[in-house]
């Protein structure tokens, strides 16, 4: 005896141990041979009195498959315990097609029991090799072999057993129902034939089977048979029909050559959608760009929280092309609504945030839910309801800062600069977003008073404030605010004085620059950098002699920034002041000034661009290498 039959030897033996561990351990061990042996040892560890060794030796099975596990497997299938015939099942369908030879080899069994749960087995393993003998199987003379045989017949989905099937469902009536299905199922078009004849059928549920079986096989030709079923007195009938134009409609692209009598299935309609079913979903709100309706609006609004995120934006956009005359309802089904949904309405009324609707939101800024507080006073700001001010006003102490940012920027909408001393107590909010927030509402509601409180904190005690009143002069941008904008380059802060210089470039119209030139002497290189950017942007090509000086600052980064700003002026005129740059120390500086020559199309740098294409440093070959591509060669 080899030293391998030994160890499985005795592993078979631990076995019966009456310790768990040997046994566990035994099985363990014997899932690592694939002799016949080491398998027999599995199947029988499915008779464990632990479940856990139980599952253990299916584990193990499933990884070794094989004819020979399948083989002892089958054998459970007659066992009186029905824990073992369900876990010699679930292996037998892990083990997959190599288990299917020998399913089918005992398909003929005496016992009709095992002869069903080979059925139900090749039917989940669905694989063709199992078509023949369930074809046979078909004919089996207990009734419940036969439906098993159909059914597996329709999982496997071949067309090549509808013959077969058709045959059986006109010869055994007990075969009909499952055969029909398995028609369905299987999904060609040559089982329509059969199924247009049992059309015929006074038998409400044999009638629904067809229908469905005829929507899932999906043929455009078959809408003609299913319009008549619509109408039907029987409801359950009419519906199954409409699930199968249904059917037929998704798999051809949502097309339907007909009028579907929608309004008849309102109910239903939105019954599928509140129970997730993709194909009525996508079905009903494909069609309700052309059908409006107050019951469909009460129907969108009764599903809205029951759809994925794309199709709520769908929801949403249809919602939106019904208009104001959605808006009611919506408020009407707010307060009985879940937090979750009451969020959702609100984003579709922003959509069409009207002046009448805005008093019935008011008693929503006392939710306890402070994003609904939020999305509330925004759409009172959008709405123009000028009653809600003081409402607002108020929200502007709320505990949350989100929510305190929302009511200013409200305020921007309905305030007059009567208001602004309010408003402006927003700029001194701990949270950046409700200063924020405060500066677009000051800058909505404009006029001098707006400017001259801007102009003011350019010289606040505190930074901050300095910032947002140079940040919004620089929004405003009408005429009025340049001279305290000029007046700012001066600032104390380096950062004001940046955005002072941005904002003037932003508003494009300063007849006097030289502030803007001296500030390009200024110690921050900051300042530096936006005063280049300024001048060109207010100057152009006149600007490049004020700037000219700095393509030999000291500071790296301003010299990267003039070149990068005069190169942006694509003009050869300036080729001969950044070709010295390629000579520079700093590859950065060389990269900087290779794509400024490239933007001028200067051929004379190609030489120079050739020799950098093979620099060690692989950022400035390759910046050389688009250059000369830009330029083209000599």
């Amino acid at each position: 005896m080899s030293n391998m039959e030994e160890q499985i030897g005795e592993l078979l033996a631990k076995l019966q141990s009456s310790d768990f561990f040997e046994r566990e351990e035994a099985v363990k061990r014997l899932g690592e041979f694939d002799e016949d042996e080491a398998v027999a040892g599995l199947v029988l560890a499915l008779e464990d009195p632990d479940l856990g060794i139980r599952e253990l030796a299916a584990d193990r099975l499933c990884s070794i498959r094989g004819d020979t596990a399948a083989q002892l497997l089958i054998r459970f299938l007659a066992h009186d315990d029905i824990g073992s015939r369900n876990l010699a099942s679930e292996v037998l369908v892990k083990i997959g097609a190599q288990a299917v030879p020998a399913l089918v080899e005992h398909i003929a069994t005496d016992d009709h029991d095992v002869r069903k749960f080979i059925c139900d087995v090749l039917g989940l393993i669905g694989d063709d090799q199992a078509i023949e003998a369930l074809c046979q199987a078909l004919w089996d003379e207990n009734a419940n072999v036969v439906c098993s045989a159909t059914e597996a017949l329709g999982e496997i989905g071949s067309p090549t057993a509808i013959k077969d099937l058709t045959a059986v469902a006109d010869k055994i009536e007990d075969a009909r129902l499952p055969a029909v299905e398995a028609v369905g199922k299987i999904g060609d078009p040559a089982g329509l034939e059969y199924l247009y004849g049992l059309l015929e059928s006074e038998d409400p549920m044999m009638l629904c089977l067809v229908l469905e079986a005829i929507g899932k096989i999906g043929q455009p030709e078959s809408l003609s048979r299913l319009s008549g079923f619509l109408n039907s007195n029987d409801k359950t009938v009419a519906e199954t029909a409409m699930t199968a134009v249904i059917d037929v409609s998704m798999k051809n692209d949502g097309r339907v050559d007909f009028d579907v009598p929608l309004g008849q299935f309102t109910d239903f309609l939105f019954e599928g959608v509140k129970n997730q079913n993709q194909a009525i979903t996508d079905f009903t709100l494909s069609r309700l760009g052309h059908w409006f309706g107050s019951d469909v609006i009460d129907g969108l609004l009764d599903v809205i929280d029951c759809v994925d995120e794309e199709r709520l934006k769908r929801i949403t956009e249809i919602l939106g092309d019904i208009g104001p005359a959605a808006a009611r309802p919506i408020v009407a089904k707010i307060p009985q609504a879940s937090t979750s949904l009451k969020l959702k309405l609100l984003d579709v009324l922003k959509l069409f945030a009207e002046v009448e609707i805005a008093p019935d939101l008011l008693p929503l800024l006392e939710d306890d839910d402070p994003e609904i507080r939020q999305k509330v006073a925004y759409i009172l700001g959008v709405s123009g309801y000028m009653d809600a001010i003081k409402d607002l006003k108020r929200l502007t102490d709320d505990g949350q800062g989100h929510v305190r940012a929302a009511a200013y920027s409200a305020l921007g909408w309905l305030c007059t600069d009567d208001d602004v001393d309010f408003v402006q107590r927003g700029l001194d909010d701990e949270y950046a977003d409700v200063r924020e927030a405060t500066v677009g509402s000051m800058i909505i509601i404009g006029g001098t008073r707006v400017v001259a409180k801007f102009t003011a904190d350019l010289y606040h005690e505190d930074v901050e404030r300095q910032r947002l009143a140079v940040t919004a002069l620089g929004w405003i941008g009408e005429q009025d605010v340049v001279e305290p904008l000029t007046k700012a380059i001066n600032h104390p802060e380096a950062g004001v004085r940046r955005s002072a210089i941005s904002s003037l470039a932003r508003i494009g119209i300063v007849e006097d620059t030289d502030p803007i030139v001296m500030a390009l002497n200024d110690e921050d290189n900051a300042v530096r950098k936006a005063s280049i950017s300024a001048l060109i942007a207010l100057n152009g090509r006149r600007a490049v002699q004020d700037v000219r000086f700095l393509l030999d600052d000291a500071d790296v980064w301003v010299k990267y920034h003039a070149i990068t700003a005069i190169g942006g002026l694509s003009d050869r005129e300036f080729t001969d002041l950044i070709m010295p740059c390629l000579e520079d120390d700093r590859d950065i500086i060389k990269i900087a000034a290779a794509k400024a020559l490239s933007q001028m199309k200067c051929r004379e740098a190609v030489p120079v661009l050739t020799d950098l294409k093979t620099d060690k440093n692989q950022d400035l070959a390759k910046a050389a290498e688009m250059a000369l591509s830009s330029i083209g060669s000599l």
